[in-house]
């Protein structure tokens, strides 16, 4: 590197000045007013055996490479509306709960720009509540988990659950994620790491670290996404068998079928793909390159031929992915595989499409309710 080979003195001078320019940096970007990211502090509350969800009544935000999102939850810390006009209470009743993961909790985007947030509000228009369960990181274990506690221990009353699911979970099927949670209320891999508490220090307290990450990951310095080779190759193809897999998706989904059954509540499953599968060429190139082969058909095939076993509706959103990667949209968020705002509203679009019909039938009294016939029962 250039550095490297500047003499000692003029390597000494080269710090000092970069070092003195960052305090300029920082105030310069206070004084157009930048602010430093809040990283969602106090976003989580452990949960569970040895895992999370997110904490009651949270006002809290982040500013990525994307730019701004907030996040919000209500008295059961589920996530909703800054207005809380979508959230809930102990015994209240629900048209439709979603769970998911990240996906479906809208990672890197705020709730009305989310793929549930925005079903959810397109429901509210039509007089019907949904709420959302779902939790980044969240394997199927834990929205299971939570969904039982909503039900058993708060009283929820759903008549349609609606899964999320995407590639991750269907690889994951059985699945239960355990986090450390700080007392910043942040999820940390190991609540020991000093490193890992340095970087959240700079991100909440230096508006510099923000711009220079921000500006490197506009940048593409952190490489492409789609050269994470290990964990993608994983989902299509290069891990466990498909049979094995359809047949832990069967047992599955005969036991969450069990609990919406119990509660006389519906049931629907939504495959959320990852953006890759629109452009799969790259993959399949680095798959022959690990002597292996990739289908990006193979999750969808695992969970609708499981669905398909179990007699629950299903309803694949890859049509809206393709139609927006022939017109050039980017799909995902900058440095990170999560739907972006654009394509998260015509997901949402196509799932309300798909659902309105059915959950706005007519009972026998005349009143608008979700009909549990026609919705998977």
């Amino acid at each position: 590197m250039l550095i490297s080979n500047l003499p000692a003195r003029q390597l000494v001078t080269f710090l000092v000045v970069a070092l003195m320019s960052i305090p300029a940096a920082e105030g310069v970007f206070r004084l157009i007013g930048d602010r430093p990211s809040g990283d969602l502090g106090g976003l989580f509350k452990p949960f569970g055996n040895g895992g999370y969800k997110l904490a009651p009544s949270v006002d809290t935000e982040a500013t990525w490479a994307a730019g701004l999102f907030s996040v919000h939850t209500d008295s059961l810390g589920l996530r909703c509306d800054a207005a809380r006009r979508l959230a809930i209470k102990s015994g209240d009743r629900l048209d439709a709960l979603f769970l998911g993961d990240s996906q479906g909790f809208g990672h890197g985007v705020s709730f009305e720009e989310s793929l549930a947030g925005g079903v959810a509000e397109l429901a509210l228009q039509n007089g019907m509540h949904f709420a959302n369960a779902s939790v980044g990181g969240h394997a199927i274990g834990n929205q299971l988990e939570l969904a039982h506690w909503l039900h058993d221990q708060h009283g929820a009353h759903v008549s349609n659950y609606i899964l999320l699911v995407t590639p991750l979970m269907v690889e994951g099927v059985g699945g239960y994620t355990r986090a450390s949670v700080g007392g910043d209320g942040r999820l940390y891999e190991d609540s020991n790491n000093g490193w890992a508490h340095l970087r959240v220090w700079l991100k909440t307290h230096c508006v510099i670290y923000d711009r220079v990450r921000d500006a490197a990951q506009n940048a593409g310095l952190f490489g492409d996404l789609k050269d994470d080779v290990p964990s993608v190759l994983r989902l299509y193809g290069a891990g466990e068998s498909e049979k094995s897999l359809e047949a832990k998706w069967v047992s599955f989904l005969n036991e969450l079928a069990a609990f919406a059954k119990q509660q006389g509540a519906g049931l629907r499953i939504v495959y959320v793909p990852l953006t890759i599968e629109t452009d799969f060429e790259l993959i399949r190139r680095n798959a022959r390159k690990a002597r292996t082969e990739a289908d990006p058909d193979l999750p969808v095939r695992i969970v609708s031929a499981a669905a398909g076993q179990v007699g629950i509706p299903f309803h694949d959103i890859r049509p809206v992915l393709q139609q927006l990667r022939i017109e050039g949209e980017p799909l995902h968020l900058k440095g990170d595989f999560h739907y972006d705002r654009k394509l998260s509203h015509a997901c949402a679009q196509d799932i309300w499409n798909d659902l309105k019909i059915q959950l706005a039938a007519p009972d026998l009294s005349g009143n608008k309710s979700a009909s549990k016939e026609t919705y998977g029962k």
